[in-house]
């Protein structure tokens, strides 16, 4: 008699030895290249998720990102048009004070949550406006439904809220400013002042 314990059975034409009775059947070949194929497997398998998975939480490309820098887009609203500011007088009104006092005047608003009123002007000739720099001259408006007087507020360190050409610095083509105030916010948009900056007068403005 033999004994089947250690009987050793080739079954090569099927692809599978029996060594003992008590072994698995086992695929043929090589172990180090079944290794590889299994880790090569693996490899394709991972990097094909981790793809997937970056290509649904990446954000659109941006401008910078091809660089290697983190970029972050930032949304931003759209910019509200310009609204163009009214005409303060006529044109024959603003030729005049333009061939005379060499100045436009751009526009007369109320600012500092209404305590103050905002006057800018365009210089269009240095010499013809000199009058509008004077530290001498007190500008002042005069408020048509009451006749109160508001002049220039005056502080202790920077003087007077407009700009004066002691520096004569003074340049055609640029826009200048006074502020006057308002005290108790007795002037409200729309309605109408007088303004008085030496021997220039200019009635009827519409403060907005």
């Amino acid at each position: 008699m033999y004994n089947q314990q250690h009987m050793k059975i080739d079954s090569s034409k099927d692809g599978y030895q029996v060594k003992q009775d008590d072994e698995e059947l086992l695929p043929q070949g090589n172990p180090i290249i079944v290794l590889f194929v299994l880790l090569l497997c693996m490899s394709l398998l991972f990097f094909l998720t981790s793809s997937i998975a970056e290509g649904a939480e990446s954000p659109l490309p941006v401008k910078g990102a091809e660089t290697g820098q983190k970029v972050v887009a930032k949304w931003k609203p759209p910019v509200a048009p310009k609204v163009p500011l009214p005409e303060l007088v006529s044109d024959e009104l603003a030729k005049e004070f333009a061939d005379k006092w060499g100045i436009e005047l751009v526009s007369l608003r109320l600012t500092a949550a209404g305590y103050m009123i905002d006057f800018r002007f365009r210089v269009l000739d240095v010499e013809k406006s000199k009058s509008f720099f004077d530290h001498r001259i007190k500008p002042h408006l005069v408020v048509e439904r009451s006749n109160a007087k508001l002049p220039i507020p005056m502080a202790a360190k920077v003087g007077g809220f407009r700009t004066t050409n002691r520096g004569q610095n003074i340049k055609p083509n640029k826009t200048y400013y006074m502020v006057f105030g308002n005290p108790d916010a007795h002037v409200k948009s729309g309605q109408k002042v007088t303004m008085v900056i030496g021997g220039f007068t200019a009635k009827h403005l519409k403060v907005q």
